[in-house]
């Protein structure tokens, strides 16, 4: 099989309908920039993502496009090869031929008034490289009594020699399209040894787009195949607009304020604003402020809302204020503000960019937080989830729907437990696949999945602290996720502002039995390695090297690469590893996939941080893997790092 889900699906194009100011690039059938078949040298724009459905036979695809740094798009198709369907032996029940693909292209110049953009493309890079395809290709708007784009280009591989093609502006909302596309067909699945003439190399079609995030493809391929493209482009993270939270004031609350009693007020206004654990108190001439962000995406923006609650309150003898940024009670960042420079700013004389720069801050810093937690209340919720397991030879499509169950209890500051119980309430998963090994990592993935009766995920203790300056510990013992039980944890160190981190971490598990609900196998796996984190500015790309052995033993590094737009992420990871010690399909294996964390603020009225998150994995092998845990220190204090705070000083609510 050769993709794999874990968590719960949002259906992305949700947030397209609430961005029309985007105007894209026409769309090809595979995916990519383009006309019909063939790429132009247009890129979608950076931070943008585009998903759609194109049909013309033999091969239907749904296929995802994003502009993943400027100038740079990557992505991946999906096709169904129509003319072929597996009808005997393990794969009877498998339907129609398919195939993914991931392409990517490169604006090498961008158009200007005299010259062309000039791109570079590779179709099908990876796999079975059915569609493989090498290009570079130029794209000129020509102002001609009708407009229109032009394309030429060369290509070697599956599109082979010189291509090229025009969209005549017809109109705001429509344009012709019109292409000569010199595809192998003879080359191709599904097409049966028929090679094209010259003829049939001539596509033509209209392009109609009633919205500037909508566009509608019909076209004529090969003298007489009609067929069709659908696609939605929006910029990632931006959805449904917010009710801004207010905290608004009530008749105790001037009481409380006209009679002095100004931190208790504080602190009333804190919790209403969704910042919990928190404590206001004066130290000497110091204004002190905890709290631990429970409603915002961005911890600028908490920071925004805690210090504007000064423009209702007043604090004599205050020279210095101080807010502490928490996760739950544990500090992770302090900053300290001059107090001339708090009044400058809630009195709108100076923004909070400015206020920022100005201001001292402290990571991890050695201090107790003045409200102590000891059994604290439980904190329960409550979600659908929806997990897959594709392309088995069983099946192509395999899924279940379950009602998941997520307990926290936080025993003191540092320590808390953590629960996830899922009940199936549909469930399809199986496999015809083997194990790879007798005793397995992942790749028998699909015994866990398939289980129809209640499922322990996760019921773990975990401790969670700054132990240093700069330094944070993260450990989980227990049924650490669904795979396994045992002890694992990171220690992270963070210089200077928190863009760089090094680290070490590691995890001694025992294999679950996944028809035990708390049962195990006979068998010990163990992983450790250094790691190594450095997140850019912009564009806002985090990149995350892992070096060490994994759980099969093979020893390599882990590369994890994703870019952060509006608080959607999307990333991938590739792993490369020694499996000269395996066999069959572990050997010389590299472990890899794609991943996204969507913001599921998009979907609400108002702001939340809460994450959904989705990925996908070729296959199921035992190499370059490692434990899941469900602390992980880099994402848990990664939003209250003063550099991610400055980088995002702008952000909205």
């Amino acid at each position: 099989m050769f993709y794999k889900k874990r968590g719960f699906f949002i259906p992305l194009f949700l947030f397209a309908f609430f961005h029309s100011s985007y105007g894209g690039e026409s769309v090809s059938n595979f995916g990519r920039t383009g006309l019909i078949e063939n790429p132009s040298a247009y890129t979608i724009k950076d931070g943008h993502l585009t998903l759609g459905l194109s049909h013309v036979y033999p091969y239907t695809r749904v296929f995802i496009n994003l502009g993943f740094l400027p100038r740079l798009e990557i992505g991946g198709t999906v096709t169904q090869i129509e003319s072929i369907r597996f009808s005997e032996g393990v794969w009877k029940n498998y339907g129609k031929y398919k195939d993914k693909a991931f392409f990517l292209k490169y604006q090498l110049l961008p158009e200007t008034s005299y010259y062309p953009a000039i791109s570079v493309g590779y179709d099908d890079f990876h796999g079975t490289k059915l569609f493989e395809s090498k290009y570079i290709v130029a794209t000129k708007y020509l102002e001609t009594p009708i407009p229109q784009i032009v394309t030429l280009g060369y290509s070697k591989g599956k599109l082979n020699g010189i291509f090229g093609g025009t969209e005549v502006l017809i109109h705001p909302k429509l344009s012709f399209l019109a292409e000569y596309s010199p595809l192998k067909t003879e080359e191709l699945k599904g097409f049966y040894g028929h090679r094209l003439k010259n003829s049939e190399k001539i596509n033509y079609g209209i392009s109609f787009r009633p919205y500037q995030w909508f566009q509608s493809n019909v076209f004529v391929e090969r003298n007489k195949k009609i067929g069709f493209n659908l696609s939605i482009t929006a910029p990632m993270g931006k959805g449904l607009p917010h009710l801004p939270k207010h905290f608004i004031l009530s008749q105790e609350d001037v009481k409380e304020i006209k009679e002095g009693d100004q931190v208790k007020f504080y602190e009333k206004a804190l919790k209403r604003l969704d910042l919990d654990h928190e404590k206001v108190y004066i130290e000497q001439s110091t204004l002190i402020i905890e709290y631990n962000n429970n409603g915002y995406l961005y911890e600028s923006v908490a920071l925004k809302k805690a210090l504007d609650i000064l423009k209702v309150t007043y604090f004599p003898n205050v020279s210095k204020v101080k807010v502490i940024l928490k996760y739950k009670n544990i500090p992770i960042t302090s900053y300290e503000f001059e107090g001339y420079s708090v009044n400058e700013y809630i009195k709108g004389k100076i923004d909070f960019t400015y206020l920022i720069k100005n201001s001292n801050y402290e990571i991890s810093p050695m201090y107790e937080s003045a409200k102590k937690i000891f059994i604290d209340k439980p904190y329960f919720d409550l979600n659908i989830k929806f997990r897959t397991f594709l392309n088995d030879p069983s099946g192509a499509f395999k899924y279940q729907f379950s009602v998941d169950t997520s307990v926290y209890q936080q025993f003191s500051d540092s320590v808390f437990l953590s629960s996830t119980i899922s009940l199936p309430i549909y469930n399809n998963i199986s496999s015809s696949n083997e194990p790879l090994m007798s005793n397995p990592v992942r790749s028998d993935v699909a015994e866990y999945l398939k289980q129809n009766k209640l499922r322990v995920y996760n019921l773990s203790i975990n401790y969670f602290d700054n132990i240093f300056k700069n330094t944070f510990v993260g450990i989980s013992v227990g049924y650490n996720e669904m795979m396994f039980a045992g002890i694992g944890g990171d220690i992270l160190h963070f210089f200077k502002d928190g863009r760089i981190a090094v680290g070490i971490g590691g995890d001694y598990v025992k294999k679950r039995d996944p028809y035990k609900v708390l049962g195990f196998k006979d068998y010990w796996l163990y992983d450790y390695y250094v790691s190594g984190y450095y997140h850019f500015k912009y564009p806002e790309v985090l990149v995350n090297v892992k070096a060490g052995r994994f759980l099969a033993g093979d020893k390599g590094v882990r590369l994890e690469v994703s870019r952060n737009i509006n608080g959607f992420e999307v990333g991938f990871w590739y792993t490369k590893s020694d499996t000269s010690d395996f066999i069959g399909e572990n050997k010389n294996y590299s472990d890899k996939g794609v991943f996204i964390r969507i913001p599921l603020r998009i979907f609400k009225l108002k702001d939340t941080n809460q994450i959904a998150s989705f990925s996908l994995a070729p296959w199921t092998r035992d190499v370059g893997q490692l434990s899941g845990r469900p602390v992980d220190v880099y994402q848990t204090v990664k939003s209250k790092m003063p550099f991610f705070i400055q980088d995002n000083a702008e952000a909205q609510e």
